[in-house]
Protein backbone atom coordinates (compact mmCIF):
# COMPACT_ATOMS: atom_id res chain seq x y z
CA UNK A 1 0.00 0.00 0.00
CA UNK A 2 1.34 3.45 -0.91
CA UNK A 3 2.42 5.73 1.91
CA UNK A 4 -0.08 8.62 2.26
CA UNK A 5 2.64 10.67 3.96
CA UNK A 6 4.88 10.50 0.89
CA UNK A 7 4.47 13.84 -0.84
CA UNK A 8 4.69 12.16 -4.24
CA UNK A 9 1.75 9.82 -3.50
CA UNK A 10 -1.21 12.13 -4.04
CA UNK A 11 -3.75 9.36 -4.63
CA UNK A 12 -2.82 7.57 -1.39
CA UNK A 13 -2.98 10.87 0.47
CA UNK A 14 -6.41 11.72 -0.97
CA UNK A 15 -7.77 8.35 0.18
CA UNK A 16 -6.30 8.74 3.69
CA UNK A 17 -7.54 12.33 3.87
CA UNK A 18 -11.11 11.32 3.02
CA UNK A 19 -11.08 8.70 5.78
CA UNK A 20 -9.80 11.22 8.36
CA UNK A 21 -12.35 13.88 7.47
CA UNK A 22 -15.24 11.41 7.60
CA UNK A 23 -15.17 11.52 11.43
CA UNK A 24 -15.65 15.29 11.68
CA UNK A 25 -17.31 17.38 12.98
CA UNK A 26 -17.66 15.74 16.37
CA UNK A 27 -17.60 16.64 20.06
CA UNK A 28 -15.16 15.56 22.76
CA UNK A 29 -18.00 13.58 24.35
CA UNK A 30 -17.94 11.35 21.25
CA UNK A 31 -14.51 10.18 22.38
CA UNK A 32 -15.84 9.18 25.81
CA UNK A 33 -15.51 5.59 27.09
CA UNK A 34 -16.51 4.44 30.59
CA UNK A 35 -14.18 1.87 32.17
CA UNK A 36 -15.60 -0.16 35.06
CA UNK A 37 -12.22 -1.18 36.50
CA UNK A 38 -9.10 0.67 35.42
CA UNK A 39 -6.87 -2.28 36.30
CA UNK A 40 -9.04 -4.75 34.40
CA UNK A 41 -10.74 -3.22 31.33
CA UNK A 42 -13.12 -5.55 29.53
CA UNK A 43 -12.70 -6.57 25.91
CA UNK A 44 -15.72 -4.45 24.98
CA UNK A 45 -14.24 -1.42 26.76
CA UNK A 46 -10.89 -1.94 25.03
CA UNK A 47 -12.60 -2.26 21.66
CA UNK A 48 -14.47 1.02 22.27
CA UNK A 49 -11.23 2.76 23.23
CA UNK A 50 -9.34 1.44 20.22
CA UNK A 51 -12.12 2.49 17.84
CA UNK A 52 -11.81 6.09 19.04
CA UNK A 53 -8.02 6.03 19.06
CA UNK A 54 -7.97 4.59 15.55
CA UNK A 55 -10.05 7.54 14.37
CA UNK A 56 -8.85 10.43 16.56
CA UNK A 57 -5.54 9.17 18.06
CA UNK A 58 -7.06 9.78 21.50
CA UNK A 59 -9.92 8.79 23.78
CA UNK A 60 -11.55 10.30 26.87
CA UNK A 61 -11.78 7.81 29.72
CA UNK A 62 -14.06 7.84 32.77
CA UNK A 63 -13.25 5.70 35.80
CA UNK A 64 -13.77 5.60 39.55
CA UNK A 65 -11.45 8.34 40.92
CA UNK A 66 -10.48 6.09 43.82
CA UNK A 67 -9.11 3.53 41.35
CA UNK A 68 -6.48 5.85 39.87
CA UNK A 69 -3.12 4.67 41.16
CA UNK A 70 0.17 3.48 39.71
CA UNK A 71 -0.42 -0.24 39.34
CA UNK A 72 -3.95 0.21 38.00
CA UNK A 73 -2.71 2.69 35.39
CA UNK A 74 0.09 0.38 34.34
CA UNK A 75 -2.35 -2.54 34.03
CA UNK A 76 -4.68 -0.39 31.96
CA UNK A 77 -1.94 0.80 29.61
CA UNK A 78 -0.47 -2.71 29.24
CA UNK A 79 -3.89 -3.84 28.03
CA UNK A 80 -3.44 -1.29 25.23
CA UNK A 81 -0.01 -2.64 24.30
CA UNK A 82 1.97 0.10 26.08
CA UNK A 83 4.99 -1.36 27.84
CA UNK A 84 8.09 0.72 27.13
CA UNK A 85 7.82 3.69 29.47
CA UNK A 86 9.64 6.97 28.97
CA UNK A 87 11.72 7.64 32.07
CA UNK A 88 11.68 11.41 32.44
CA UNK A 89 12.61 14.11 34.89
CA UNK A 90 10.54 13.98 38.12
CA UNK A 91 8.94 10.62 37.24
CA UNK A 92 9.39 7.68 39.59
CA UNK A 93 10.89 4.30 38.73
CA UNK A 94 7.67 3.34 36.91
CA UNK A 95 7.79 6.58 34.84
CA UNK A 96 4.78 7.72 36.86
CA UNK A 97 4.55 11.52 37.28
CA UNK A 98 2.42 13.53 39.70
CA UNK A 99 1.48 16.75 37.91
CA UNK A 100 0.76 19.48 40.46
CA UNK A 101 1.74 23.11 40.87
CA UNK A 102 4.99 23.37 42.84
CA UNK A 103 4.54 24.99 46.27
CA UNK A 104 7.96 24.49 47.79
CA UNK A 105 10.52 27.22 48.30
CA UNK A 106 12.09 27.89 44.88
CA UNK A 107 15.51 27.14 46.37
CA UNK A 108 14.36 23.62 47.27
CA UNK A 109 15.20 20.87 44.83
CA UNK A 110 13.25 17.78 43.87
CA UNK A 111 15.08 14.55 43.04
CA UNK A 112 15.39 13.48 39.46
CA UNK A 113 13.24 10.44 38.68
CA UNK A 114 15.11 7.21 39.24
CA UNK A 115 14.27 6.06 35.72
CA UNK A 116 16.66 8.65 34.25
CA UNK A 117 20.44 8.43 34.47
CA UNK A 118 20.83 12.19 34.78
CA UNK A 119 23.38 14.23 36.62
CA UNK A 120 22.39 16.55 39.38
CA UNK A 121 19.05 17.72 40.68
CA UNK A 122 16.52 20.21 39.31
CA UNK A 123 13.83 22.51 40.65
CA UNK A 124 10.18 21.65 39.96
CA UNK A 125 9.24 25.30 39.56
CA UNK A 126 11.66 25.58 36.62
CA UNK A 127 9.27 23.46 34.54
CA UNK A 128 5.98 24.97 33.38
CA UNK A 129 3.93 21.71 33.67
CA UNK A 130 4.59 21.85 37.42
CA UNK A 131 3.22 25.38 37.78
CA UNK A 132 -0.21 26.95 37.29
CA UNK A 133 0.94 28.83 34.18
CA UNK A 134 -0.50 28.12 30.73
CA UNK A 135 1.23 25.52 28.58
CA UNK A 136 1.57 26.30 24.87
CA UNK A 137 0.87 23.76 22.12
CA UNK A 138 3.27 20.84 22.08
CA UNK A 139 3.70 17.11 21.84
CA UNK A 140 5.23 15.29 24.80
CA UNK A 141 8.94 14.47 24.72
CA UNK A 142 9.81 16.88 21.91
CA UNK A 143 13.19 17.28 23.67
CA UNK A 144 13.90 13.53 23.63
CA UNK A 145 16.52 12.08 21.32
CA UNK A 146 15.24 10.72 17.97
CA UNK A 147 15.45 7.11 19.15
CA UNK A 148 13.52 7.85 22.38
CA UNK A 149 10.48 9.67 21.02
CA UNK A 150 7.23 9.50 23.01
CA UNK A 151 4.64 7.48 21.10
CA UNK A 152 1.76 7.65 23.59
CA UNK A 153 0.75 9.01 26.98
CA UNK A 154 -2.06 8.81 29.49
CA UNK A 155 -3.15 11.63 31.79
CA UNK A 156 -5.68 11.10 34.59
CA UNK A 157 -7.27 13.68 36.86
CA UNK A 158 -7.37 12.95 40.60
CA UNK A 159 -8.32 16.51 41.60
CA UNK A 160 -9.27 19.38 39.30
CA UNK A 161 -8.12 22.97 39.77
CA UNK A 162 -10.41 25.43 41.52
CA UNK A 163 -10.82 27.14 38.15
CA UNK A 164 -9.18 26.96 34.74
CA UNK A 165 -6.77 24.29 33.53
CA UNK A 166 -8.69 23.45 30.36
CA UNK A 167 -6.83 21.41 27.74
CA UNK A 168 -6.76 22.02 24.01
CA UNK A 169 -6.40 18.82 21.96
CA UNK A 170 -5.64 18.36 18.26
CA UNK A 171 -4.92 15.09 16.49
CA UNK A 172 -1.47 15.60 14.96
CA UNK A 173 -2.69 13.85 11.81
CA UNK A 174 -5.32 16.58 11.42
CA UNK A 175 -2.61 19.22 11.83
CA UNK A 176 -0.62 17.48 9.08
CA UNK A 177 -3.70 17.30 6.85
CA UNK A 178 -4.46 21.00 7.18
CA UNK A 179 -0.85 22.02 6.61
CA UNK A 180 -0.48 19.78 3.56
CA UNK A 181 -3.73 21.09 2.10
CA UNK A 182 -2.38 24.64 2.45
CA UNK A 183 1.01 23.79 0.94
CA UNK A 184 3.00 20.54 0.63
CA UNK A 185 6.09 22.73 1.10
CA UNK A 186 5.08 23.14 4.75
CA UNK A 187 5.35 19.37 5.20
CA UNK A 188 8.65 19.19 3.34
CA UNK A 189 10.13 21.92 5.54
CA UNK A 190 8.88 20.37 8.78
CA UNK A 191 10.15 16.92 7.74
CA UNK A 192 13.74 18.12 7.35
CA UNK A 193 16.05 16.22 9.75
CA UNK A 194 17.24 19.53 11.24
CA UNK A 195 13.89 21.34 11.30
CA UNK A 196 13.66 21.65 15.10
CA UNK A 197 16.47 21.74 17.66
CA UNK A 198 16.18 21.78 21.45
CA UNK A 199 19.37 22.93 23.19
CA UNK A 200 20.81 20.88 26.02
CA UNK A 201 19.34 21.56 29.46
CA UNK A 202 22.17 22.52 31.78
CA UNK A 203 21.55 23.09 35.52
CA UNK A 204 24.33 24.31 37.80
CA UNK A 205 26.91 23.35 35.21
CA UNK A 206 25.54 19.83 34.82
CA UNK A 207 23.79 18.51 31.72
CA UNK A 208 20.39 17.11 32.69
CA UNK A 209 19.35 16.55 29.09
CA UNK A 210 21.41 16.47 25.91
CA UNK A 211 20.54 18.58 22.86
CA UNK A 212 17.91 17.11 20.53
CA UNK A 213 17.82 17.73 16.78
CA UNK A 214 15.26 16.26 14.39
CA UNK A 215 12.18 16.70 12.21
CA UNK A 216 8.74 17.85 13.27
CA UNK A 217 7.00 15.26 11.09
CA UNK A 218 8.38 11.77 10.56
CA UNK A 219 6.98 8.37 9.68
CA UNK A 220 7.74 5.57 12.14
CA UNK A 221 6.66 2.02 11.35
CA UNK A 222 4.16 3.38 8.87
CA UNK A 223 2.61 5.82 11.37
CA UNK A 224 2.86 9.60 11.39
CA UNK A 225 4.78 11.03 14.33
CA UNK A 226 4.98 14.69 15.33
CA UNK A 227 7.60 16.38 17.51
CA UNK A 228 6.71 19.99 18.26
CA UNK A 229 6.75 22.86 20.73
CA UNK A 230 5.24 26.31 20.24
CA UNK A 231 7.34 27.81 23.02
CA UNK A 232 9.55 30.75 22.03
CA UNK A 233 12.44 30.08 24.42
CA UNK A 234 14.92 27.18 24.34
CA UNK A 235 13.73 26.15 20.85
CA UNK A 236 15.73 26.63 17.65
CA UNK A 237 14.21 26.37 14.18
CA UNK A 238 16.01 25.81 10.91
CA UNK A 239 16.57 29.25 9.43
CA UNK A 240 15.01 28.95 5.96
CA UNK A 241 12.08 30.76 4.34
CA UNK A 242 10.12 27.51 3.96
CA UNK A 243 10.56 26.68 7.66
CA UNK A 244 9.46 30.15 8.72
CA UNK A 245 6.38 29.86 6.48
CA UNK A 246 5.51 26.44 7.91
CA UNK A 247 5.85 27.74 11.49
CA UNK A 248 3.56 30.66 10.67
CA UNK A 249 1.02 28.24 9.20
CA UNK A 250 1.10 26.23 12.43
CA UNK A 251 0.58 29.39 14.48
CA UNK A 252 -2.48 30.23 12.38
CA UNK A 253 -3.76 26.70 12.87
CA UNK A 254 -3.58 27.00 16.65
CA UNK A 255 -5.04 30.50 16.81
CA UNK A 256 -8.37 29.63 15.22
CA UNK A 257 -11.29 27.65 16.58
CA UNK A 258 -12.47 24.94 14.23
CA UNK A 259 -14.17 21.55 14.24
CA UNK A 260 -10.85 19.71 14.53
CA UNK A 261 -9.76 21.14 17.90
CA UNK A 262 -11.24 19.88 21.16
CA UNK A 263 -11.39 21.91 24.37
CA UNK A 264 -11.98 20.08 27.63
CA UNK A 265 -11.33 20.39 31.36
CA UNK A 266 -10.75 17.02 32.94
CA UNK A 267 -12.85 16.22 36.00
CA UNK A 268 -11.82 13.86 38.81
CA UNK A 269 -11.95 10.30 37.49
CA UNK A 270 -11.47 11.34 33.87
CA UNK A 271 -8.42 10.74 31.78
CA UNK A 272 -6.98 10.98 28.31
CA UNK A 273 -5.18 8.19 26.47
CA UNK A 274 -3.42 9.36 23.33
CA UNK A 275 -0.92 8.60 20.58
CA UNK A 276 0.88 11.80 21.62
CA UNK A 277 -1.52 14.26 20.02
CA UNK A 278 -0.90 17.99 20.13
CA UNK A 279 -2.15 19.57 23.33
CA UNK A 280 -2.00 22.73 25.42
CA UNK A 281 -3.26 23.83 28.84
CA UNK A 282 -4.81 27.04 30.10
CA UNK A 283 -3.51 28.58 33.31
CA UNK A 284 -5.46 27.82 36.45
CA UNK A 285 -6.28 28.97 39.97
CA UNK A 286 -5.68 26.43 42.70
CA UNK A 287 -7.02 25.73 46.17
CA UNK A 288 -4.81 26.97 48.99
CA UNK A 289 -5.17 23.62 50.72
CA UNK A 290 -2.62 21.24 49.11
CA UNK A 291 -4.96 18.31 49.83
CA UNK A 292 -7.55 19.92 47.52
CA UNK A 293 -5.19 21.32 44.88
CA UNK A 294 -5.06 20.16 41.27
CA UNK A 295 -3.42 16.75 40.84
CA UNK A 296 -3.02 14.66 37.70
CA UNK A 297 -1.12 11.45 37.07
CA UNK A 298 0.81 10.93 33.83
CA UNK A 299 2.74 8.09 32.21
CA UNK A 300 4.56 8.40 28.88
CA UNK A 301 5.47 5.57 26.56
CA UNK A 302 7.86 4.97 23.69
CA UNK A 303 5.21 2.70 22.10
CA UNK A 304 2.05 3.65 20.25
CA UNK A 305 -1.28 2.19 21.33
CA UNK A 306 -1.75 -1.25 19.76
CA UNK A 307 -4.90 -1.38 17.63
CA UNK A 308 -4.62 -4.92 16.23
Amino acid sequence: MDDPFDLSKNRAYSHWRALKLRAYPCKIQDLHVHIGRLDRPSQAELAALKARIDTFNMALVEVDPDGIETEALLSFTRALGLRRTDANLFADASAFSRIAAARADPDDEAPVGSGHSLLGRATLGDFVPYTNKPLSWHTDGYYNTPDQQVGAWCLFCVRAARDGGENGLLDHEMAYLQLRDESPQHIAALSHPQALSIPAHVHDGRTLRAASVGPVFSVRNGQLHMRYSARARHVLWRDTPDTHAARAALDRLFSRTDVFTFRYRLRPGEGLISNNVLHCRAGFGDDEDPAKARLLYRIRFLDRIALD
